[in-house]
């Protein structure tokens, strides 16, 4: 990918955050980022073109992330707060408008991004439930492969429902009291010396 078509997607994807993608027609994206449509055109043939390549660069963004976390061959707990800090922040900077958009005009980039988020989410948490059990740090008797859903279908029910307004879901208290009932359910004995000894702001705030 050149240089140029690179910096135009990231330009992309801020404004599609921010505005959605039906909002922000070819006219008005080449006005906002000092571009004439014809030099545009010279990189994408047209919208479709555009939004399934910037929809692309956003999903290879995540999927650097989590494999930057994997990298760093913590311990189960320290990828596990990690991990919190990414799916925060994942939280925080969804927009419905633009996963609306996306249902709605672009069904088919909209399936493949659901399906990618879904695998990545699964396999992250399934993977440290699993290092966690063989580290002793979670409890031996959890099934990974239920929990690993569990926070699956939470993630998605946070992002998605009416019960829940924008400012509960960017507030500070809220989801780190969901990121609490979750690791003192797995911890062991040992995870739970291991917590107390290297997150005491955790526990007790």
């Amino acid at each position: 990918m050149e240089q140029k078509e690179q910096e135009i997607i990231e330009q992309a994807i801020a404004l599609f955050n921010r505005y959605g993608i039906k909002s922000v027609t070819m006219d008005e994206f080449s006005r906002r980022i000092g571009m004439s449509k014809k030099t545009l055109y010279q990189y994408f043939a047209d919208k479709n073109e555009l939004v399934e390549k910037t929809v692309k660069a956003m999903i290879a963004q995540n999927t650097c992330m989590i494999a930057a976390i994997e990298k760093k061959q913590l311990n189960a707990i320290e990828e596990l707060f990690e991990m919190y800090h990414f799916v925060n922040e994942m939280i925080k900077s969804h927009n419905p408008v633009l996963e609306f958009d996306l249902q709605r005009y672009f069904p088919k980039v909209f399936k493949k991004l659901r399906e990618i988020h879904r695998n990545n989410t699964y396999n992250m948490m399934l993977a440290n439930l699993n290092k966690g059990k063989k580290e002793e740090l979670y409890r031996a008797d959890l099934d990974e492969e239920i929990l690993a859903k569990l926070n699956l279908m939470r993630t998605e029910y946070i992002m998605h429902s009416d019960l829940v307004t924008q400012e509960e879901m960017h507030s500070k208290s809220f989801f780190h009291e969901i990121f609490k009932y979750h690791v003192f359910g797995i911890i062991s004995k040992k995870g739970w010396i291991y917590l107390n000894e290297n997150y005491p702001e955790f526990v007790n705030n």
